[in-house]
């Protein structure tokens, strides 16, 4: 009973303000074990943080991502990708998927990502968002974009920043049918290369300023530890990582002092020795 009054206060909350957009949150159990940074690290699942990070996989990937807030299945988020390196740089194709049969948030994209040199690397993808009902409401649509940036500083540093939904798109006439804008700037700096330290702040136009920082240290070859935490909301996260050669999983939990726990988990294949188109 507990449970079902939980669930529905929460739900209450996604409609009060029609659309949530949760998917526009940051994806992979890496970035959620991070205290959600991703705008400066280049690993799969910039193909859903920012898209300048994707073209340093070089290998055809394909990963899949599951979450849920609180432990409740009509809270979940399911994303999955591919990535094609080309001549040009590396193909992302994405989708993601928040909510549960009566009410779930759709993203599908498109980008491609391309390195200038040794340090500058760019990303453009194109989506399109969708939202759908099971009964009174009506299921609506809208495209948009997102555009990222990453700079090498050197071995040890990169700064990233992204920017989504720039050009401002409505799903309704109404204010509160905006899709958000969102703006991230980091950073991600190794200390040793066992050791990294990353941080960066967001800002959600129609939300509050955010801070996020976190810790990854490699205590086994391949074997990976990360803590982290992210103001507004306050969450403390942690989680552990395993990459071997042609398979990668994450494993992430996030706690919020007032709601509990909330899980994700996220694993990569790649195909080695696929050379690029």
């Amino acid at each position: 009973m507990k449970r079902i009054a939980l669930t529905n206060l929460l739900l209450l909350f996604v409609t009060i303000d029609l659309y949530a957009w949760d998917i526009t949150n940051s994806v992979g159990g890496r970035t959620n074990s991070l205290g959600k940074c991703s705008v400066a690290l280049s690993d799969f699942w910039s193909l859903h943080n920012n898209p300048a990070g994707f073209t340093t996989r070089k290998d055809l990937s394909i990963g899949i991502s599951y979450g849920n807030r609180f432990l409740l299945k009509e809270l979940s988020n399911k994303d999955a990708g591919i990535l094609l390196p080309i001549n040009i740089g590396t193909i992302g194709i994405s989708f993601s998927q928040f909510g549960y049969e009566h009410y779930n948030e759709n993203l599908f994209g498109l980008g491609l990502s391309r390195s200038f040199g040794q340090n500058l690397r760019i990303g453009l993808k194109l989506y399109y968002m969708s939202i759908r009902f099971s009964e009174e409401y009506e299921n609506r649509s809208v495209p948009t974009f997102d555009l990222g940036i990453q700079y090498q500083i050197n071995k040890s540093l990169c700064l990233g920043a992204y920017i989504f939904n720039p050009i401002n798109v409505r799903i309704g006439s109404l204010n509160k049918d905006k899709v958000p804008i969102i703006m991230r700037f980091g950073f991600a700096y190794h200390i040793v290369d066992e050791f990294m330290i990353c941080g960066e702040i967001e800002e959600n136009f129609d939300d509050d300023f955010s801070f996020r920082f976190g810790l990854e240290y490699e205590v086994y070859k391949n074997v990976f530890v990360r803590s982290g935490f992210y103001l507004m909301p306050c969450l403390f996260t942690f989680g552990i990582g395993y990459d071997y050669k042609r398979f990668v999983v994450d494993v992430a939990a996030q706690m919020n002092q007032d709601l509990g726990v909330s899980m994700s988990c996220s694993m990569i294949f790649k195909m080695n020795g696929i050379n690029k188109m």
